[in-house]
């Protein structure tokens, strides 16, 4: 087997103050939109606009996906990853459990490195 590297930087903030800290390192960052990956449950509760919100208030464009579902299908990362890319998004935000991370990075692998996730 040939010799081979997977890189997919991330930054994960946990805990009291994460949003605020959050919201300072995009604005080091220049963001200016966001693609928000996470389910339609959280979005129900409220959970989702506290996190829009104040992206929202900082000037910041948000844009949010819902479709995913437990064990997330192909076609929920092609649906996420088409979404994405009519969005323009500077970055992505997982948003939820297991299932929406694993969805918000095979997204976001796609994105970064073409391709399909079926490869």
């Amino acid at each position: 087997m040939a010799l081979s590297q997977f890189f997919m930087p991330s930054n994960n903030l946990v805990g009291e103050g994460a949003l605020e800290k959050g919201l300072e390192e995009l604005e080091k960052l220049n963001c200016n939109k966001v693609f928000i990956v996470t389910d339609e449950i959280l979005e129900k509760i409220g959970v989702v606009d506290q996190v829009a919100k104040p992206l929202q208030s900082k000037g910041i464009e948000v844009s949010i996906f819902t479709d995913v579902q437990p064990n997330p299908t192909v076609s929920n990362v092609n649906a996420g990853l088409e979404k994405l890319k009519s969005f323009n998004a500077d970055l992505i935000i997982s948003l939820g459990g297991g299932s929406v991370h694993d969805c918000a990075k095979a997204i976001a692998l796609v994105a970064t490195n073409g391709g399909k996730i079926e490869d």
